[in-house]
């Protein structure tokens, strides 16, 4: 009986790792920045944004005009060249206004994105640990259940069994075996959907779970909200989109407002040539213009609102994660708990089916349990490690260092529990 528990409890504890990490997330990472699709997009977004920004900058700077035309009355061609330079224009001082505010909305939106491909990486990650962990719990119930179901058919063969639990014990060993065949396919799913951002299929040998996760450093709720309300770059995207807002209505309503320029023209017809330079005042109305400023008031309400739902949304998320990883510890010292007395109970289970207290069926249903609460800690596990990432990256604002933590305190090798 000792070497059947022995083996049993060698498959149904959490894997062993003997080094610090197998797999490199860190260097995953990177992989995933040369190849996923989604945030390959994300980095020409931001080179579009960054021309837009460009573009502002040049909005005040002069400009020249040539045009050639020939009349049907005329003897030769006529061509002008005009350059201007504008003094005074309220919308393309606007415009030029915009070029900062455009520039940190493009590297606040890439990084938006970078936060998202660490999280989706992340995320992939503890899917494949969740899906081999959970095969492994379950080949170790499937062997013992498989030793179970031996037991009872030589038991009924020599009269001291009942046909009841031998059957019990086939449909378990049956349902244990289905399970396997549905592990199996979610490990290599799960696999999949980790290569299809990395570009290349990953050992799931090497996601290996720490044995022991103790409790973490937290600062208080308030200061990550309040370092997640500041350095979240998805915050300060909806910010600077709420300033090109407000930039925009300028724009719009400067281009109901007159201009002076500085005009140098050029105009030759023939051997005749003019020259003359001299202050350009221009007073525009159009009711396009008109249309367009009401638009864009309601688009700076609109950008306003945007600004506050993201602010929320990331508050909520930073409580959530706070809430959850606080609480942790707590939760998986409750869960080691379950498992030792799961354990216990098998064994309790096992002697008293040696003394003739307990039948085979209910030896099995106590090794169903340890395989459950065992699975249970396995999924906890992953939740705070999901959680800790989400709270470090929303108050550090940058993927890197949050992946780096959020890596350690999932896959840093510790003593066997």
């Amino acid at each position: 009986m000792k070497r059947w528990l022995k083996l049993l409890w060698g498959g149904l504890c959490l894997s062993a790792s003997s080094s610090v990490w197998a797999v490199d997330l860190m260097a995953d990472f990177q992989r995933a920045m040369q190849y996923d699709p989604h945030y390959r997009a994300a980095l020409a977004e931001r080179g579009a944004n960054m021309t837009l920004a460009e573009q502002a900058r040049l909005s005040y700077l002069p400009e020249a005009n040539f045009n050639t035309q020939r009349l049907q009355n005329d003897v030769s061609g006529r061509r002008t060249v005009t350059v201007t330079q504008p003094l005074f224009s309220a919308e393309k001082l606007a415009l030029l206004k915009m070029k900062d505010p455009r520039a940190d909305f493009a590297q606040a939106s890439f990084l938006t994105q970078q936060v998202d491909l660490a999280q989706r990486l992340f995320k992939a990650a503890t899917g494949i640990i969740l899906a081999v962990e959970n095969q492994r719990l379950n080949q170790a119930r499937l062997l013992a259940l498989t030793q179970q179901t031996d037991r009872a058919k030589r038991l009924y063969a020599m009269g001291q069994g009942t046909v009841t639990d031998q059957r019990d014990l086939e449909v378990k060993l049956a349902q244990a075996r289905a399970q396997h065949l549905l592990l199996t396919s979610q490990v290599e799913s799960a696999a999949k959907q980790y290569a299809a951002i990395v570009g290349e299929r990953p050992r799931v040998a090497e996601f290996v779970l720490a044995q022991n996760h103790t409790a973490l450093n937290l600062l208080s709720l308030d200061e990550y909200v309040m370092q997640s309300v500041t350095n979240h770059p998805a915050v300060k995207a909806s910010k600077m989109s709420e300033k090109m807002a407000e930039l925009e209505v300028a724009r719009t309503k400067g281009a109901l407002m007159p201009t002076v320029s500085a005009a140098y023209i050029n105009s030759s017809a023939g051997n005749l040539t003019n020259i003359s330079t001299g202050l350009v005042v221009n007073m525009p109305f159009q009711m396009g213009s008109v249309i367009g400023h009401e638009t864009a008031q309601q688009n700076l309400l609109k950008a306003v609102e945007n600004r506050r739902e993201t602010e929320e949304k990331i508050r909520v998320e930073v409580e959530k994660a706070w809430n959850q990883v606080s609480s942790g510890v707590e939760i998986l010292k409750a869960q080691s708990e379950a498992i030792d007395a799961a354990r216990l109970s098998v064994e309790a289970n096992t002697r008293s089916f040696q003394g003739g207290i307990r039948s085979s069926v209910d030896v099995v249903n106590a090794i169903q349990t340890v395989y459950q609460v065992t699975s249970d800690y396995v999924s906890i596990v992953v939740g705070q490690a999901e959680s800790y990432l989400t709270l470090l990256a929303s108050a550090q604002g940058t993927p890197l260092d949050a992946l780096r933590q959020a890596q350690a305190y999932l896959l840093t090798s510790a003593m066997p529990r």
